[in-house]
């Protein structure tokens, strides 16, 4: 592995502000948000099923995500047009809902078929379970979308702004280990330095409330200057693994300019000079570029390739047109199943993930979303996120 960046080297606790602290937390927690919700659900007759996305190892750093199944020509019922379920529940879901249909649950291994998913209420849903032929396709589109949307923005983007959400840096380095073993299963790769910060992340999160405060504030940072590392370096093996497996895009750049989500793609890729045009850009501008190899553009391409709003929304994105034709048949099922979503994202007018994978994607559907669309696109705009740096960085507290 690369011997890393000076610039992110010399970083050190006393440069950070860290906000959000973990709050220790019981399982006992989280079950009475499992009450609340099978109660409220209980008299929303819309709602068909509720199931858990993922598992909880440490209460008090595990969040709870949920995905709604709503009943056949439902209205988005009232509690779901929130973004939580209230306030005393807003810690231990971090993230907004997902709400699907119930087809697309019943094709959900298409989107994440590693996923765990516990039902917690209502109607078992009879969920397809892919051979093993398409299995391994869509563990490689799922890792492709992974790196898309985290690699190693996750990670670089909050190193170079200065800021660490601590419970959130905590849950995103755990998803590092996900993607590592869903490679591992697909193409028998695998490397110590992966186990290495695997294994320092799972023991960081299960400590962290017995160790003093600046000792788990610079353990979250060396975590964090290692994934950027650690995550370029697996998207260099990916890169090298897909390369015989796709076709030429026929370009040897790529430029998408999503909302919030802005990728350069190279035919060069190099990962440390990759990674010094991502901090030397983010210098200049406050905004986050992602850099990775060309051989990843096809997949962005292919989805660019098909019919329904997401998929219209990334062509209008990507500077040059590059269609792909003959997509097989599981790559087409999951951009499908995704447009799908976002299209029935609209149709509710919710303001939750309109899909898995958006990309940037906003639903604009009814004023409240135009508005928080209106919000995003100014925060997110160069200008405004140079004039926060500049104002974060003058009343920084200098070092005592």
């Amino acid at each position: 592995m690369f011997a890393g960046n000076r610039h992110i080297n010399s970083m050190s606790a006393n440069d950070f502000s860290f906000y959000a602290m973990p709050e220790k937390r019981s399982a006992a927690d989280y079950e009475e948000i499992y009450q609340k919700i099978r109660a409220v659900c209980s008299k929303n007759k819309a709602v068909l099923s509720v199931y858990t996305f993922g598992e909880v190892k440490v209460p008090g750093i595990s969040d709870i995500d949920l995905i709604f199944i709503l009943r056949k020509g439902s209205k988005l019922p009232r509690f779901l047009r929130k973004t939580c379920l209230d306030g005393s529940s807003n810690y231990i879901l971090v993230h907004p809902f997902f709400i699907v249909t119930e087809n697309f649950m019943e094709n959900i291994s298409y989107i994440y078929p590693n996923a765990k998913l516990n039902l917690m209420y209502g109607k078992k849903i009879k969920i397809k379970k892919l051979p093993k032929s398409e299995l391994d396709l869509v563990y490689r589109y799922l890792i492709n979308d992974v790196i898309l949307r985290h690699f190693p923005s996750d990670y670089l983007n909050v190193l170079l702004s200065k800021r660490i959400n601590a419970r959130m840096g905590l849950l995103r380095l755990n998803s590092l280990h996900h993607s590592f073993g869903i490679f591992r299963k697909i193409s028998g790769v695998n490397k110590k330095e992966w186990e290495n910060i695997s294994d320092k992340v799972e023991e960081l999160r299960e400590k962290w409330f017995k160790m003093a405060s600046g000792d788990a504030k610079s353990e979250l940072l060396y975590l964090m200057k290692r994934a950027v590392y650690v995550s370029l370096d697996f998207v260099r093996e990916y890169s090298r693994f897909i390369e015989s497996k796709v076709p030429e895009t026929g370009f040897s750049e790529l430029l998408f300019k999503g909302v919030q989500n802005r990728i350069s793609f190279a035919e060069n890729f190099e990962v440390q000079d990759s990674l010094a045009k991502m901090i030397a850009h983010y210098s200049r501008h406050k905004n986050f570029y992602s850099m990775f190899p060309k051989a990843l553009a096809w997949q962005l391409c292919a989805y660019s390739s098909a019919r329904g709003p997401l998929s219209a929304y990334i062509s209008g994105r990507i500077d040059k047109k590059c269609a792909i034709k003959n997509i097989d048949s599981v790559l087409g099922k999951r951009i499908w199943l995704l447009n799908c979503q976002v299209e029935y994202a609209m149709r509710l007018h919710h303001s939750h993930y309109p899909c898995f994978f958006p990309l940037g994607f906003k639903n604009t559907k009814g004023l409240k979303n135009k508005l928080i669309y209106a919000y995003v696109l100014v925060k997110d705009h160069s200008l405004f996120r140079r004039a926060v740096s500049y104002i974060r960085t003058s009343l920084r507290p200098g070092p005592v």
